[in-house]
């Protein structure tokens, strides 16, 4: 069966199967009648995770996935009500909001977003003007928090000089959202500097958690960090997940 996508564009990228590393397939185009329905199963999907006990819900429009492939007009050729427009194109990301919006309170919903990233061959010729629309949209819907990845997945935070992160967080308050969280190469310092700038309301650290169990305690105590070693992430065994050190004298 055929991976679904905005439109019928494989991705130059590569993924896992028992053969290893292969390329991606060709995706098939999703009909309108079936991304109304996948709007509902978010919505089933966080019902499931409220009966579950979560306490929050993060909307994942970042990183070349589903939402992403939407928003962005290298992955959505689409000519109907999701394609073409800034407008049309953000609609699919808006709909999940909303319809999650009718289980979990709006203080208890954020979304991620990735601006600049070019992660599993995804890209926007305009993306300044597409996120400050998505940002201002879900600014009014007055989320709990806007969680956006400055830069290249993985990579310069620089990378893309089209996008002014400071005036997407600008927008996303200035319409209502409530906090900032930036994520994307942060070292402590820098996430110290970040808060006290008024840059972010929170930080958030991926590769360093992934290499420190006990990052929070290394943290709070200046003690030095494991080096995350790439070649072992998502890599399905112990080696990179379960084998780091926890800090010792």
């Amino acid at each position: 069966m055929a991976p679904q996508a905005p439109s019928v564009i494989r991705a130059n990228v590569k993924t896992f199967n028992s053969k290893g590393l292969v390329d991606v397939s060709e995706p098939k185009a999703l009909e309108i009648h079936e991304i109304k329905s996948l709007a509902q199963q978010y919505a089933k999907a966080t019902l499931n995770a409220q009966k579950a006990g979560f306490d929050m819900i993060e909307v994942h429009a970042a990183n070349g996935y589903l939402i992403d492939q939407f928003l962005r007009d290298k992955t959505n050729h689409r000519d109907d009500m999701y394609g073409g427009s800034i407008e049309n194109r953000a609609r699919f990301l808006l709909e999940v909001i909303d319809e999650i919006i009718k289980v979990y309170p709006v203080n208890l919903i954020g979304c991620r977003i990735s601006p600049a990233s070019t992660f599993n061959d995804i890209d926007d010729s305009d993306p300044q003007n597409l996120y400050s629309y998505v940002v201002t949209e879900l600014g009014k819907r007055k989320l709990a928090y806007l969680h956006i990845i400055e830069g290249e997945t993985g990579g310069p935070r620089d990378a893309n000089p089209k996008v002014n992160f400071a005036e997407l967080k600008k927008l996303f308050k200035t319409h209502g959202g409530m906090n900032i969280i930036t994520n994307n190469g942060y070292n402590k310092a820098m996430a110290e500097r970040a808060i006290e700038n008024n840059e972010a309301d929170l930080v958030a650290f991926g590769d360093p958690f992934l290499a420190n169990p006990d990052l929070v305690k290394r943290l709070e105590n200046n003690y030095p960090l494991n080096t995350p070693n790439q070649r072992t992430f998502y890599g399905g065994t112990e080696k990179g997940y379960i084998d780091y050190p926890f800090y010792s004298d």
